[in-house]
């Protein structure tokens, strides 16, 4: 009975150090992705925190009660086009040790207006069924979910070439494309490194480029 006690301790003890070891070789590979995505453009930078994710709606949804934390914020220039990228790390909810990791790309928005949502159907994300817009694309709309209060204003804002675009573009799996306040950003869940983040801010690019702004403009 008394060998029992010192190995419970010694098994509690190498539990502890093994989520020590886990969680710092973690934060060792996340900055080295970090660094690796800081040397895939000329110029990108870190920047700080800004807690972008309060206006974001799919990125506080992310968070849920738990908050989120602006693990590594970076800008830059992208095809003419100056841009944010941020990851994200959820804390652990009650009874959960592991972190949950999300990345955002951001890009300013020329027009303001309503929210808006574009998701494939049963994507992270895709909720507003009540806000669901019919695009007229009966394609689109059996594949993705276009979510905003303003009907009028989502159909103009993805016009039919925008949609169809999408229908075949694969660096959408996963994605959600939302219009916020200020920003227009696209969000996934899972680490930012050059592999994930890079497809992303291609694709955000390509979007922000097929949406007609001008029209937008005099709504």
């Amino acid at each position: 009975m008394e060998a029992i006690v010192p190995l419970a301790f010694v098994l509690i003890v190498l539990i502890l150090v093994g989520g020590v070891l886990l969680a710092v070789l973690g934060r060792k590979r996340s900055v080295g992705n970090f660094q690796r995505l800081l040397r895939s453009g000329q110029g990108w930078r870190q920047v700080p925190g800004d807690e972008l994710w309060r206006q974001v709606r799919v990125l506080r949804e992310f968070a849920s009660s738990r908050g989120l934390h602006d693990y590594f914020h970076l800008a830059g220039q992208h095809r003419g086009q100056a841009f944010e990228a941020v990851q994200y790390r959820r804390p652990p909810g009650l009874g959960q040790r592991v972190f949950t990791f999300g990345f955002a790309v951001v890009l300013p928005r020329p027009v303001p207006g309503p929210e808006l949502r574009v998701a494939r159907s049963g994507a992270f994300g895709a909720l507003g069924q009540d806000l669901r817009v019919a695009s007229g694309d009966p394609e689109f709309d059996r594949a993705y979910l276009l979510t905003s209060p303003d009907a009028e204003f989502a159909r103009r804002a993805v016009p039919p070439g925008l949609a169809r675009a999408l229908l075949t573009d694969d660096r959408m799996k996963d994605v959600v494309l939302e219009f916020a306040p200020g920003h227009v950003v696209a969000f996934r869940s899972g680490s930012a490194k050059p592999e994930t983040v890079l497809p992303v801010l291609d694709l955000l690019v390509d979007v922000h480029g097929g949406v007609p702004w001008g029209e937008l403009s005099g709504r």
